[in-house]
């Protein structure tokens, strides 16, 4: 008898053609387009918000006191290299300069707040989640914690299990998730015993020629430097600034362990004379770039940090401050639509599958008020364009706001919803959780803006 028939071909596709249908089934379904009001996970959002708990006025509160602190987080042997998937993972062969976590302490006598800023690519959610153990240990918790990273593409990775996690920082190593998490409640420890009363100020500067939109170079940019000052009542001086252009001026070709241009930025204040301790934070930086340029990366990183501090130092000691006794957190659930990796404009991996490659985590929108700043932090490289959405800057200089990137949470890009079918990285591969999720976000962030400011 022959080995091949046709009647044995014709029952072999036929298996073949019910395998790869059955896969499909199992692995494959297609965008779901609701409109985001029309959900099941906006209405508990909604749920969310109508429970907040009614503020508490700050009559009886203290003038504000703050500390602040920062600890080496330099890893004791070579890590992962975090931020280009085209690195595979590759750990860093030599450290070009320290990384660092910074924290700030907020105490008005009712209630005490923290900034922490780390130089990560983001706060990962295994990070979040073993700092969340620990901060109970010393009078804390992640609630009233704001979490903010300098985004710099050249940092430790090693925090992020699963496959996703492993492209993006590496292989995991759970040991250095309780490392980071040591130090940043060091940081914060320290700061705390360092308090002291203090007045603020903000103030925000117009910085378009160091930034650019990388979906479309003549589409719009959030291009505000914006600054918080604090000043002690021992005339010692701190700045927290926050900018949107994405520190990737070092290439994927050089692995070394660097803080890109806002260590550049904050040690030139550090240097200054007039500011005795800096911070930067990630703000809006989805979908934004650097302008800035020079002969290679380096040279590039030096300008951009050059100019930004020069925009900050000019005028400093006239930028004015004044007490407050207002000091408010919030931490809001965000419930989110179900993963949408997509492999083409309507098909999608299954949840599960997204859920076995990256994980299931919680996410959360974050608020801080300080004074008469507010801070809102989101779960995501969070597009910039849509910030005057949440505040038109024409308002910025009554009533300051600043928006910053990856609190501690992670669910990808989040750009303007006009953009989702258009084929970019940001719109395809790094957009997890569905379409509206542009307009979604900056309704629950102009939610916690109202809530803050009530």
């Amino acid at each position: 008898m022959p080995f091949f028939t046709w009647k044995r071909a014709k029952r072999s596709l036929i298996f073949a053609l019910l395998f790869l249908a059955v896969a499909a089934f199992a692995l494959l379904t297609t965008v779901d387009r609701t409109p985001y009001r029309e959900t099941q996970y906006y209405r508990e959002f909604r749920r969310e918000i109508v429970s907040l708990p009614k503020p508490k006025p700050a009559t009886n509160a203290d003038t504000l006191q703050v500390g602040w602190a920062k600890v080496n987080i330099t890893p004791p042997r070579p890590m992962p290299t975090a931020g280009y998937g085209q690195r595979l993972g590759k750990r860093y062969t030599s450290v070009h300069d320290s990384i660092y976590v910074r924290a700030f302490v907020f105490d008005n006598g009712l209630q005490k707040a923290v900034l922490v800023s780390a130089d990560l690519l983001i706060i990962a959610p295994e990070l979040a989640n073993a700092l969340a153990k620990r901060l109970p240990a010393i009078g804390f918790s992640i609630d009233q914690t704001y979490l903010c990273a300098t985004h710099t593409h050249n940092s430790m990775g090693g925090w992020a299990d699963r496959l996703v996690g492993g492209l993006i920082a590496g292989g995991y190593e759970p040991e250095m998730v309780d490392f980071l998490a040591d130090r940043f409640v060091q940081a914060i420890r320290q700061a705390d015993i360092h308090k002291a009363t203090a007045a603020i100020g903000a103030v925000a500067y117009p910085a378009r020629e160091l930034v650019e939109n990388r979906l479309e170079i003549t589409n719009p940019t959030d291009s505000l430097l914006r600054v918080l000052k604090i000043r002690k009542i021992s005339g010692e001086t701190a700045v927290i600034a926050t900018f949107a252009a994405h520190p990737t001026l070092i290439s994927d070709e050089e692995i070394v362990l660097s803080r890109d241009y806002p260590g550049v930025l904050v040690d030139a204040l550090e240097r200054s004379g007039e500011i005795d301790f800096a911070a930067f934070c990630a703000g809006a930086v989805g979908s934004h770039t650097t302008r800035t340029f020079g002969r290679n990366g380096w040279e590039a990183m030096d300008n951009e940090a050059g100019f930004l501090a020069k925009k900050i130092l000019i005028g400093f000691d006239k930028i004015p401050v004044s007490y407050h006794t207002q000091l408010r957190t919030v931490s809001v659930p965000l419930p989110l639509r179900q993963p949408h990796f997509r492999l083409t404009e309507n098909i999608r991996l299954r949840p599960w599958v997204f859920h076995a490659a990256y994980g299931d985590y919680p996410s959360v929108i974050k608020g801080l008020r300080i004074g008469n700043t507010v801070w809102i932090g989101m779960p995501a490289d969070f597009s910039g364009e849509l910030v005057p959405a949440i505040q038109p800057y024409d308002e910025w200089q009554r009533n300051p706001l600043f928006v910053t990137s990856f609190n501690g949470g992670y669910i990808g890009y989040v750009t303007p919803d006009a953009y989702y079918d258009r084929p970019y990285a940001e719109t395809r591969e790094m957009n997890w959780f569905g379409p509206y999720n542009g307009a979604y976000l900056t309704e629950a962030a102009c939610e916690i803006l109202a809530y803050l400011n009530r």
